[in-house]
């Protein structure tokens, strides 16, 4: 049964004879009620295969990236379904990997440039350069590694970095990443002088390495 919240013409929730209506990003809408086809083709199911990987690293960083820094720049859906919409081309489930790198950011700020760091070693990374932000504005650095197969390691945000800063982490070197291949991301996040978030870079990465411990 659908409900009228206020007026025909205003929010309705739920269904009546094949109409659905319902709101999204606070916005009314009313839809034809379609059931799915579900033939279930090799197609379909190599795509959930796809699905199926993008969404278990955005489930790792939904709460450190996604969330606070891109659902402000994201107008029509959420940080979390712009990321799963940009990476699921890169799954390959038959070989339980990601084939390019991730995109984990995008903006209009300088992305600063990021070197290796003893990176055979899975020792970390540092920065030659960071963007500058205006006066009485402070810089955010955050970083991560995310492996071949989707496992995301140790994020970490660095409040105000300077050139040469160096993320390094010993907590990374773990049996279950050995043999495997592995990626540095970062990104920069520019805040006001009231911690509101203003702009951030597009996200860069390091050169993939094999993890040795």
């Amino acid at each position: 049964m659908a409900i009228i919240k206020a007026g025909i013409l205003s929010k309705v929730s739920g269904k009546v004879a094949g109409v659905v209506g319902g709101t999204w990003k606070g916005k009314n809408y009313l839809r034809e009620l379609v059931k799915p086809a579900n033939p279930n083709t090799a197609l379909q199911q190599a795509q959930r295969g796809k699905m199926g990987m993008v969404v278990g690293v955005a489930r790792q960083l939904v709460g450190d990236i996604l969330n606070p820094y891109l659902n402000k720049f994201c107008k029509e859906m959420s940080g979390y379904n712009w990321f799963c919409k940009e990476n699921i081309s890169k799954a390959n489930p038959t070989a339980e990997k990601f084939t390019a790198p991730f995109q984990l950011t995008f903006g209009t700020m300088a992305t600063g440039a990021l070197e290796d760091e003893s990176l055979a070693n899975f020792n970390g990374f540092d920065f030659t350069a960071v963007p500058s932000v205006p006066a009485g504005h402070s810089l955010k650095l955050i970083t991560c590694y995310i492996s071949e197969d989707g496992l995301v390691r140790g994020i970490k945000t660095t409040n105000n970095p300077s050139d040469g800063v160096v993320y390094d982490e010993d907590g990374f070197k773990i049996a279950e990443l050995n043999g495997k291949k592995v990626r540095g991301y970062a990104f920069f996040a520019d805040f006001d002088a009231n911690n509101v978030l203003q702009a951030i870079s597009t996200s860069i990465y390091t050169d993939e390495i094999t993890v040795s411990v």
